[in-house]
């Protein structure tokens, strides 16, 4: 491996799990500096908040540069070379494919990074060797499911048409924190911006309307709505006499959102005509949160705005080619501790993601991992929470020391990441340790091996890309791919019926959104995260708490001690802490309360439905 790489310029391409998927000029002759590239439509020549970090991070001295090894209990390592790290690990894999086969070996990995190569080409050797599969329930499957069982597809409009709307709703999503592009988008456009979400977050604030329902009654709000546009010809018929009982008077006593202002959404709904709908994937982490997007896209289908989703992209990229086609058993992500319970995983190996940050139900994970004594294999820049479990930990490279494409779930453009740098000591890309692993299994097979140059020329061949303008501009536009919209409401009624707010006397509602600085639980460690228990005025009164007193927050997965900050902008009933944080780092998380259970579209992630009771630390 060439460790003096060196160029002076290049294109590099954000992988991180973000709408957004920038277009970046990263320059290396007077240190490493980036920039957005003025010439991306989406990226406009400016980068996020989190930004700032990358280069911290790559250049990091906490970053790994040596494999570790486990050394009695876990957390203990001694640094051992590369080549003697991947020996270990091959021959546990062989072990435990000789004594129970490969579904007992699972990949624990997700959208950590997201590069074309970096996510795919790593499924190519555990399809080989027959591994069971992890299921991606944890962010917005849910609400995929179940836009794809009403409208046949969850790929929405190309956010560039914004700026053609008379009105954008925003809806459950944070974009002033979470799609700054987007949301400048909309900000420059002449449409009148609504926000729903029971936070009054930077967004709502910079919005026209903030409508704040409490969490988990968006399914109300939107038969209220509903109802008041039965008056003016827009017929429910699939589910017209529930609509008729959700008068906006009835709503609000469950949403909490004023009857008065219900109307008037109705009726800009009704009366600003083409508008949008940014679908969040925040409100559908709830237990009905699936049914809640299928609800909102019903009541756009009768506005004939069907069309006008935004939710995901896709955009005919061949991803069958990139990471095969997996066969093993399905292991669902939300779960995972109870995964392991039933099912005999001997091997986790985690990359692209941080399970032990970032799955709910913490505490129950920790414990089945040790007392089961599943062997973990864990590939990363940082000593983070999952590696502190690992058996072997081998280093990753940051994106600025790998070539590859990235692609996005939100725009239309496909950009080059080009190697600006060559990993620190040892580490390696997703791509060269798989190809090193499948080399020491004895496999023989060309696609184990194929280079990231043939895997690029491939899939820009099949988009029709032209190179010339990709390496001359960073970035390429790719045809979306939707096929034609159906619309199938068949149980929705039933599904509907079936519907009812979840309280429970005496606790808060947890939520636990994203923060401004990070990207899951990245960057903790390089700037810090928000780890304080935010909380309304009124409940804190209620409880005899006050701004910066030490609490604990407990429920029946866990309980963790934290200071309290008061905080208006948060909904009378709930309290929020960010995600992210570092265990290793504070002790706790905000997984260490959320629930695992999961919902009837995906088995999809209900974090949003956790409950907890708060009380002040008592001095001793």
């Amino acid at each position: 491996m060439n460790k003096n790489i060196f160029i002076p310029m290049a294109f590099s391409a954000c992988p991180k799990d973000c709408f957004d998927s920038c277009s970046i000029i990263t320059e290396n002759d007077k240190g490493l500096r980036i920039r957005g590239n003025p010439m991306h439509p989406i990226t406009s020549g400016f980068l996020c908040y989190k930004a700032k970090f990358f280069v911290d991070a790559a250049l990091s001295e906490k970053r790994l540069k040596k494999p570790l090894l486990r050394e009695g209990k876990r957390g203990k390592f001694r640094e051992v070379t590369l080549e003697y790290a991947l020996d270990v690990v091959v021959e546990k894999i062989k072990e435990i494919i000789n004594d129970c086969g490969g579904e007992c070996i699972l990949p624990v990995e997700y959208a950590g990074n997201r590069a074309l190569i970096s996510y795919y080409f790593p499924r190519r050797f555990f399809n080989r060797i027959g591994s069971s599969v992890l299921q991606h329930s944890l962010c917005d499957e849910a609400g995929s499911a179940a836009l794809r069982t009403l409208l046949g597809t969850s790929v929405g409009m190309d956010p560039e048409d914004l700026r053609k709307m008379r009105m954008i709703v925003f809806w459950g999503i944070n974009p002033a924190w979470t799609n700054v592009h987007g949301w400048r988008l909309a900000k420059t456009s002449n449409a009148k911006i609504y926000v729903v979400d029971p936070t009054r977050t930077d967004t709502a604030r910079g919005a026209d309307v903030h409508i704040d329902p409490r969490p988990g009654t968006d399914i109300p709000l939107v038969l209220s709505i509903l109802n008041v546009l039965s008056n003016y010809g827009i017929d429910a018929k699939e589910i017209g006499d529930i609509v008729l009982r959700y008068t906006p008077e009835y709503a609000s006593k469950i949403t909490g959102v004023d009857a008065s202002r219900i109307r008037d959404f109705a009726l800009d709904l009704l009366n600003e005509r083409p508008f949008a709908v940014h679908i969040g994937y925040g409100f559908q982490r709830n237990i009905k949160g699936g049914l809640a997007v299928k609800t909102i896209a019903y009541m756009m289908h009768l506005l004939g705005m069907d069309g006008n989703f935004i939710y995901d992209a896709k955009h005919g990229i061949d991803y069958v080619y990139l990471g095969g086609t997996a066969r093993g058993r399905i292991i669902n992500q939300v779960n995972l501790a109870r995964e392991l319970e039933r099912n005999d995983i001997r091997m986790l190996f985690v990359y692209n993601m941080n399970p032990l940050n970032s799955l709910p139900n913490q505490n129950l994970l920790r414990e089945v991992i040790e007392r089961k004594n599943i062997f973990m294999v864990v590939h990363d820049l940082f000593l983070n929470d999952t590696a502190l479990f690992a058996d072997v930990v081998i280093p990753a490279a940051s994106f600025f020391e790998f070539n590859d494409l990235v692609d996005s779930y939100y725009h239309d453009y496909i950009a080059i990441n080009q190697k600006v740098m060559a990993p620190p000591g040892e580490a390696i890309s997703n791509h060269d340790l798989f190809v090193l692993l499948s080399r020491k299994m004895g496999f023989r097979e060309h696609y184990l091996f194929e280079g990231e140059d043939e895997i690029m020329d491939k899939v820009l061949n099949d988009l029709n890309v032209n190179r010339d303008e990709l390496y001359r501009k960073g970035f390429a536009r790719i045809r979306r791919v939707r096929g034609e919209l159906i619309f199938n409401p068949e149980g929705l009624r039933e599904e509907i019926e079936s519907y009812s707010p979840i309280e429970r006397e005496g606790y808060l509602r947890l939520l636990s959104p994203t923060g401004i600085h990070g990207v899951g639980s990245q960057h903790d460690n390089i700037h810090g995260f928000d780890i304080f228990a935010h909380m309304n005025p009124s409940d804190a009164l209620n409880l005899n708490l006050n701004d910066g007193d030490r609490v604990v927050i407990k429920n029946e997965y866990g309980t963790v001690e934290t200071f309290l900050k008061i905080d208006p902008s948060v909904k009378i009933g709930t309290i929020i802490i960010y995600r992210g944080s570092w265990p290793s780092l504070h002790g706790w998380n905000v997984n260490y309360l959320t629930t695992d259970d999961v919902q009837e579209y995906s088995m999809g992630a209900a974090m949003n439905s956790t409950f907890v009771k708060v009380e002040k630390v008592r001095d001793v």
